[in-house]
C-alpha cells in the first residue's frame, strides 16, 4: 500500500511515507517552528518515495495525547489531502504508536510523552496487557501507580521481573525519575537512538484497515487528554 503517516506529538516530528515495502523517513527537532516545516516535510518524503498525494491508499497521524499545536498541526494538514483527493486518514493513539515496537518486552512497559513540569502523558503494559490507561499524570501518581502494580503481583504470589522498559520520551522520564529518586530498586531501560520510527505507525493503521474500523470522520480532532489554559481559566 501507499500511505503517509505523521507524528506530531512532540517537538520533534517525523514525517514518512511508503509505497509498497520501501519508506522513506525524515525526523525534524524544531521546537516551536513545526508549522514552518511540516507541509515541506511532507512534500519532500513523497518525492523522494516518488508518490504524489493522490496515488496514496491512506495517511495516518498520532491522534494524541501530546503537543496541543503539533495535534492540530497534524491534522489540519492530512485533512487537507483529504479534501483534496479523498483520502482516508487513520488515527493512532500516541503512546500506542510508541510502545508498539516494544510489546513484547516481558516486564512493564510505560509509554510516556513529556507534559512538562515533571508530568507526563503516559499508559503501561504488561505481557500485552493494558495496566495503566492512558491519562495525564503528576509523575509521583505514575510512579506509585505502578509501585503498586508490584507489589499486587507480589501479595498474589506472581512473579513479576522488576525491569521496567520505557517507550516513547524515555530519557526525559527516566531524568524525572532519578531526579525525584522514584522506581529505586527497579531496572529501568530505554532504546536508544531516539523516540520510534513511523513503520509502526504504518502498520497499526493498517490493521485497523483489516479490522475495518471507521476512518476518522471530518470533525474528528485530536485526543488531548488535558484542558487546554482557554478552558483551564473559564
Amino acid at each position: 500500500m501507499n500511505a503517509l503517516a505523521l507524528d506530531t506529538s512532540i517537538s520533534k516530528i517525523t514525517v514518512a511515507a511508503k509505497k509498497g515495502e520501501n519508506l522513506v523517513s525524515l525526523t525534524l527537532n524544531l521546537g516551536m517552528r513545526q508549522s514552518e516545516k511540516l507541509l515541506p516535510a511532507m512534500d519532500y518524503v513523497l518525492s523522494q518515495a516518488e508518490l504524489a498525494p493522490n496515488e496514496l491508499d491512506y495517511t495516518a497521524l498520532c491522534a494524541g495525547p501530546g503537543s496541543f499545536t503539533g495535534l492540530r498541526l497534524g491534522f489540519s494538514a492530512l485533512k487537507a489531502i483529504e479534501g483534496a483527493h479523498g483520502i482516508p486518514i487513520y488515527a493512532v493513539n500516541s503512546l500506542d504508536y510508541y510502545a508498539a515496537p516494544f510489546k513484547d518486552f516481558g516486564g512493564v512497559l510505560v509509554s510516556a510523552i513529556d507534559a512538562r513540569k515533571d508530568k507526563f502523558f503516559a499508559k503501561a503494559f504488561f505481557g500485552g496487557e493494558e495496566i495503566i490507561p492512558c491519562d495525564d499524570f503528576e509523575l509521583d501518581d505514575l510512579a506509585q501507580k505502578i509501585e503498586a502494580f508490584f507489589q499486587e503481583k507480589k501479595s498474589c504470589g506472581e512473579k513479576a521481573t522488576e525491569e521496567i522498559f520505557v517507550a516513547g520520551e524515555a530519557e526525559i522520564f527516566l531524568e524525572a525519575c532519578a531526579r525525584r529518586n522514584f522506581l529505586q530498586g527497579k531496572k529501568l531501560l530505554c532504546a536508544k537512538g531516539g523516540v520510534a520510527n513511523l513503520k509502526s505507525l504504518f502498520d497499526l493503521a493498517e490493521e485497523k484497515i483489516a479490522r475495518n474500523e471507521p476512518r476518522i470522520l471530518e470533525y474528528d480532532g485530536p485526543q488531548y487528554f488535558r484542558a487546554s489554559e482557554a478552558e483551564r481559566l473559564k
